[in-house]
C-alpha cells in the first residue's frame, strides 16, 4: 500500500473523539496570476482506494456546491486506476478537463498523522463548598459524613489526541499553474462528515478572503 493510501486509510479508520478543530496553519497565493474568482472546480483526492476517494470527494462536493461553487468529483470523470501510473497521460487529462469545463482543480492530500498523549488532571467529585452554618450537614460529623459519602477525588487520566495534517492545492485548469496552496491541522475529528464540514468551511473562508473563489 502506498504511503498516501495508507495515511488516508488511517484517517478514516481513526476518525474519533470529540471537539474537533480545524486550523489553517500555512497559506500561499500566487500573486503573479491575477484573475476573477473561480466558479467551478474539479476535486481530486489522491488515493488508490476507490471507497476513500468516493467518500472524501463526495463530502467536499456536497459542501462546496452548497456554497454556490460548481464542484465535480474526479472519480466521476476519470477511471478508478487513472492516477495509479507514475506519469498520467497529460493529453487525456487535458481532454477530460475540456469536456467537464471546469476552471480549476483542487487536490486533497493527507500528508501526515500524529498521535499525542496528554494527561487530563483530576479534581474533587462532589458538591461545591458552602460556608459553615448555612446548611445542616455542616453542623455535626454524621451529617457531613452522610452528605459527602460517595464523593471523592478523580485522579485524572491519559488520553490520546490524533492530529491530521492536510495539504490542499488549487491549480488553474487552463494554464495548470499552482494558484493557491494551504496546509491545515485537524485535531480529533468525530467523523468524515464533521471533518469535511469544518475543513471545507476553513478552506472556503481562506479562499474567499484571498478572492480565489466566490
Amino acid at each position: 500500500m502506498k504511503p498516501i493510501t495508507l495515511l488516508l486509510s488511517l484517517f478514516l479508520l481513526f476518525l474519533m473523539g470529540c471537539g474537533s478543530t480545524t486550523q489553517i496553519t500555512a497559506s500561499w497565493k500566487n500573486e503573479e496570476e491575477s484573475r476573477q474568482p473561480y466558479n467551478s472546480v474539479l476535486l481530486a483526492a489522491f488515493s488508490e482506494d476507490l471507497s476513500l476517494r468516493q467518500s472524501i470527494e463526495g463530502e467536499f462536493m456536497s459542501r462546496l456546491q452548497n456554497r454556490d461553487v460548481t464542484a465535480i468529483r474526479s472519480i466521476d470523470v476519470f477511471s478508478p486506476d487513472f492516477f495509479s501510473s507514475t506519469e498520467p497521460n497529460q493529453d487525456q487529462v487535458l481532454e477530460i478537463l475540456e469536456e467537464v469545463n471546469v476552471e480549476s482543480i483542487l487536490t486533497i492530500t493527507l500528508i501526515n498523522v500524529e498521535e499525542e498523549e496528554r494527561f487530563v488532571p483530576g479534581g474533587r467529585v462532589g458538591p461545591g463548598f458552602a460556608p459553615m452554618g448555612r446548611f445542616g450537614y455542616y453542623g455535626n460529623f454524621f451529617g457531613y459524613w452522610d452528605h459527602w459519602q460517595g464523593a471523592g477525588w478523580n485522579q485524572g487520566y491519559y488520553t490520546t489526541d490524533k492530529k491530521y495534517f492536510m495539504e490542499t492545492n488549487l491549480y488553474d485548469a487552463e494554464s495548470m499553474k499552482l494558484i493557491w496552496s494551504a496546509q491545515s491541522r485537524t485535531v480529533n475529528p468525530a467523523d468524515m462528515q464533521t471533518f469535511a464540514a469544518e475543513y471545507v468551511d476553513a478552506l472556503k473562508a481562506e479562499m474567499r478572503e484571498l478572492n480565489i473563489i466566490r
